[in-house]
């Protein structure tokens, strides 16, 4: 490029034999290279004239060059905040995950140059894997709320994104159940069983230890909620942990015998249960147990007391419930036949 000689901070390069202008705002980029806005072509002097004059003027209130805010710098920003660090554990670490993520993919776009295009493509890229995408796109639109409600930005490109179209997690067919916690694999089988005589995510059945069990109840932190759980313990789950045999630290652990992550003994489950020709996700037994206690006639209330969900959701959990089988009971009690299906 080669400065103007007329007009301060404009330049011109050529390309193609056609001349092209570019004003220099003065700012530096997360790369430290200078950025530069299109100017129109001095042929239009009006538009020319309003968008130099806007340009310029934005320069001199800034009056020396400062580094823009790029995503990069937003992100680290936003985990130092007040409102970042407040978050529970687990929120903390999946936010860091998907932080750096975004990183990843657009750490040096200018924060305030983001485009609602920009953050579509972004998720598009991980249309395969639609979770992930959604909660890509929701860590994001996060962010860019406490950047606007701080003034480091001011614009909102995470507005009218929709989020992937990805079901609800189902419950496990019965069968299935009743194989996995009857597995030969005897992690799959002590994993099901907390899963299911607990109703907790993964991400906390396995940070469970020993030592949080006393007088047949087990203490739980969920770590997304923060909430303290007192589980008491299903006969089943204490026949399968003493079969196990009582020790320090974690109740499931891995081939070293520490404890083991969720995604490894997610994959595990995952491959027990593919071999069967079935498809799931641990978390589906987490319906299964809240189907369970309500079928048994526990309330929306003691059901969320052992899952730790609101009343809300367990709620919603009720219309999954086995509808032919809670039809049948429903017509037994009309016929008067209390179970009994004979004529």
């Amino acid at each position: 490029m080669a400065r103007n000689a007329k007009l301060p901070w404009v330049k011109t390069t050529t390309a193609k034999g056609k001349r092209y202008f570019y004003f220099d705002t003065g700012q530096i980029d997360g790369r430290g290279k200078k950025v530069f806005k299109p100017l129109p072509d001095p042929s239009d002097k009006v538009r020319f004239g309003e968008v130099y004059s806007a340009l310029l003027g934005h320069r001199n209130r800034r009056g020396t060059a400062v580094e823009v805010l790029t995503i990069k710098t937003m992100i680290d920003l936003y985990q130092r905040h007040p409102k970042f660090k407040a978050l529970s554990d687990g929120s903390k670490k999946l936010y860091t995950i998907y932080l750096a993520e975004l990183e990843r993919m657009m750490g040096d776009a200018p924060a305030n140059d983001v485009r609602r295009d920009d953050i579509v493509l972004m998720i598009d890229k991980r249309s395969d894997h639609p979770g992930a995408a959604n909660m890509l796109l929701a860590i994001t639109r996060a962010m860019f709320k406490w950047g606007r409600t701080r003034g480091h930005v001011t614009n909102n490109p995470c507005a009218d994104v929709e989020p992937f179209e990805t079901g609800e997690h189902q419950p496990w067919p019965e069968s299935l159940v009743r194989d996995a916690l009857a597995a030969d694999d005897d992690r799959v089988r002590l994993g099901v069983h907390l899963l299911y005589y607990t109703a907790q995510r993964i991400g906390d059945v396995v940070q469970m230890q020993f030592g949080q069990i006393s007088d047949n109840v087990i203490c739980v932190r969920q770590q997304k909620t923060g909430k303290e759980l007192f589980i008491p313990v299903h006969k089943e789950l204490r026949r399968e942990i003493a079969r196990t045999g009582r020790q320090i630290g974690p109740i499931v652990v891995g081939a070293q015998g520490t404890g083991i992550m969720a995604n490894a003994l997610r994959r595990e489950i995952q491959a027990w249960a593919q071999k069967r020709q079935q498809k799931i996700v641990p978390h589906g037994l987490r319906k299964n147990a809240i189907n369970a206690l309500l079928e048994v006639g526990c309330t929306v209330a003691e059901t969320a007391a052992i899952s730790g969900q609101t009343l809300q959701l367990v709620e919603h959990y009720a219309k999954l419930r086995n509808q032919r089988r809670l039809a049948q009971q429903a017509m037994n009690r009309w016929e008067g036949t209390d179970g009994d299906s004979s004529n």
